[in-house]
């Protein structure tokens, strides 16, 4: 039985072309191998390659982009600056027509924001604001406020401007935004909410800061009394735009 079977595979002989297609198939096989080797590596290092290009995104939008400082600057025109880690500006967004107004006549993004506060107060569109009894207010929301209000105050802002520099909570940066209002003039309502003055945030929204300021004044002096209707109809008047206490100086910054 063994010879038997022996014997008929000593009959099989491979002819050349049975050759040629086996080492054809090997060398397809091999050549297959090798491609399912590489793309089996590099479906591995896709999600590696794409980790590291997300965490580059996302450093690069941390150190660059990324919100860490915000300086309200308000007299009617309110104008809200958000700053990056560099102290520069990577925003700037009026809170109200009069300060979209001005941000029309200025650019302000990728300036440091000493620089970009004194352009805005010296630029024309604000000097007609500026008058007599305008009340320039810088606020600044940051956890390094004291370096950011330190610079403002040796600034024109309030060398040549008499601005006031104030510092407020990052958390009121939140609640401003949700009014619609710019955080300078946010903190003003909270200060006059705590007196009882009646006034909405929609109406310290239509009231400029100096006419805000003189009601805490008021208010601080010992007034009791709310807000009457009429009252609140003469402070949305505005301040008068006549004689201005400033004025531009065409040779660069003015300093006392």
């Amino acid at each position: 039985m063994y010879d038997e079977i022996r014997e008929a595979f000593d009959q099989v002989h491979a002819t050349e072309q049975m050759k040629q297609s086996v080492s054809d198939y090997l060398v397809q096989k091999r050549r297959k191998t090798s491609e399912n080797t590489v793309r089996f590596r590099m479906r591995s290092l896709a999600p590696v390659c794409a980790l590291l290009l997300m965490c580059i995104g996302i450093g690069n939008w941390y150190f660059w982009e990324m919100p860490v400082s915000y300086v309200s600057v308000d007299v009617n025109p309110s104008i809200e600056l958000t700053l990056n880690r560099r102290n520069r500006v990577t925003d700037a967004k009026s809170r109200n027509k009069d300060g979209a107004k001005v941000l029309e006549h200025v650019q302000l993004e990728g300036k440091d924001y000493l620089e970009a506060v004194e352009l805005l107060v010296e630029s024309e569109a604000m000097q007609p604001y500026l008058t007599t009894d305008a009340e320039l207010t810088v606020t600044v929301a940051s956890l390094k406020a004291e370096e950011l209000l330190s610079g403002l105050e040796n600034s024109v802002v309030a060398t040549h401007y008499h601005g006031m520099c104030r510092s407020a909570d990052m958390e009121t940066v939140a609640s401003a935004h949700d009014h619609g209002m710019s955080l300078g003039k946010y903190q003003m309502y909270q200060l006059l909410s705590q007196y009882g003055s009646g006034l909405s945030t929609e109406d310290c929204q239509n009231i400029s800061m100096c006419r805000l300021r003189e009601l805490l004044v008021q208010y601080e002096n010992g007034r009791e009394e709310s807000v009457t209707d009429n009252e609140l109809d003469n402070m949305q008047v505005g301040c008068s735009h006549g004689e201005q206490q400033h004025h531009h100086h065409e040779n660069g910054h003015y300093h006392q």
